[in-house]
């Protein structure tokens, strides 16, 4: 039976529940804490970036972070909420400094949104101000005021203190991690110098900003010296290792962006064309960027990210009257990795080297695959630019006699998706039997 559709069908949630029916559209996934990207992380996240935003207004330069059991508290010495306010900016909807843009002009959070989310999700939330000699103080419950103090007398320097715990009801038996706090923990120190970061009585700061970075995440050397390079409102950091693929780190506003987006797809192709310009040569992409481990930090005005976890920048611009996010990366890296490879020619000796031996790598690998197959569609040919699949057996192949160690390899090439028929016909095809000595 049909269930019967009517104005009673129709229902309007407050924004309390709303958050706690729907958690993963301002957390992502709730999970217990083994992932990086579980929610009681995120939780954490969006109370530190409040105050990293200060920081970033020239307010506090420390920020004291403990984390006991399921406890956390979370200590800046920016300007404080105003007193007047604190409910508003804890538990109403929509309600924050972030709008204006004079006020917040490259903040990580504009939407008023995120402390909301963690006050909602958690079975006690405490958020006290300072400010100006006085203090004030409000407890809740699921986003419920349980506890509201009167404006008190202080001592205390200026700055807001939030200290939560994530609702067992909605995460379950979760726990946190502390190598993944610290990691999140060095990651804005990495991108704000001149901050400290108490975290657990350890001190975290950074001189260096993304080279420090690219050091501490590297498993080994740099094939040349890391190049790191800043500028207002951009810094960037590059090397290459020795893996395979391509590892990038990017940020806008200091917020991790996991997921990239339009900052990353310019600064990689920047890079691209840089390094052609710089040589003269007209390298495959894929030797310049195999084994790159970069980072790209900018600072954009009102960023627009696809989710409320902003691990995706949408935007762009930089500013509603300012240049696009690609012309002002292009400008940037076409400029200075330009002027830096000039200026250090060792460095660009050695980033040459290593693009050569890639691409000699890479000729090699399509030579071999040519020479040793077995058996090949007609017209299926590898070129350069291929995008290419590799399969292997995971057990070796034996002769006969019961000698040699080879492996079977089938390789395949990806076809445009556009193609209303395959190129290639393999119904009928026989695969002979496989020679010896292949």
């Amino acid at each position: 039976m049909v269930e019967n559709y009517s104005e009673d069908s129709i229902r309007t949630l407050d924004w309390r529940e709303h958050i706690r029916l729907r958690p993963g559209m301002y957390i992502g996934k709730l999970g217990d804490g083994a992932a990086m990207d579980d929610g009681i992380y995120i939780l954490v996240k969006e109370v530190v970036d409040n105050s990293i935003d200060e920081f970033a207004m020239g307010a506090g330069s420390e920020i004291i972070i403990k984390v006991e059991e399921r406890t956390v508290s979370v200590r800046d010495f920016g300007r404080g909420i105003p007193l007047g306010k604190l409910i508003d900016v804890a538990s109403k909807m929509n309600t924050g400094a972030k709008y204006d843009s004079e006020a917040f002009k490259k903040s990580v959070g504009l939407n008023g949104v995120g402390i909301k989310a963690v006050n909602a999700l958690s079975e006690s939330f405490i958020i006290q101000s300072f400010r100006d000699g006085e203090t004030k103080r409000v407890r809740f419950n699921k986003a419920l005021i349980v506890e509201d103090q009167e404006v008190v007398p202080t001592t205390e320097p200026n700055g807001t203190l939030v200290t939560f715990i994530a609702d067992k009801e909605l995460f379950g038996n979760y726990h946190y991690i502390m190598d993944y706090l610290e990691a999140m923990f060095k990651n804005y120190v990495f991108l704000n110098s001149g901050l400290t970061i108490n975290f657990n009585g350890q001190k975290l700061h950074s001189k260096r900003g993304l080279y420090d970075l690219l050091s501490e995440n590297m498993s080994g050397e740099g094939l040349y010296p890391i190049i790191h390079l800043r500028g207002n409102d951009i810094e960037m950091a590059m090397t290459h290792g020795r893996q395979y693929g391509e590892e990038y780190y990017s940020f806008v506003n200091g917020q991790h962006t996991t997921q990239g987006g339009t900052h990353l797809i310019a600064f990689r192709e920047a890079v691209v064309k840089t390094i052609r310009d710089f040589y003269k040569k007209d390298f495959d992409l894929a030797d310049i960027r195999t084994s790159i481990i970069a980072a790209i930090s900018i600072k954009v005005q009102e960023p627009m990210f696809e989710s409320q976890t902003k691990t995706k920048l949408g935007s762009k611009d930089i500013a509603p009257e300012g240049p696009s996010v690609r012309n002002f990366i292009f400008d940037f890296v076409t400029k200075e990795l330009d002027n830096y490879l000039h200026r250090n020619p060792d460095t660009a000796e050695l980033l040459l080297r290593k693009i050569v031996e890639t691409e000699k790598e890479r000729t090699e690998y399509l030579e071999t695959v040519a020479r040793k197959n077995l058996f090949a569609i007609d017209g299926a040919a590898i070129e350069d630019g291929d995008k290419l699949l590799t399969l292997s057996t995971c057990c070796t192949l034996y002769d006969k006699d019961g000698t040699g160690d080879q492996r079977l390899v089938v390789v395949a090439k990806l076809l445009p998706a556009a193609a209303e028929e395959a190129p290639y016909a393999v119904q009928d095809a026989k695969f002979p039997e496989l020679p010896e000595n292949k």
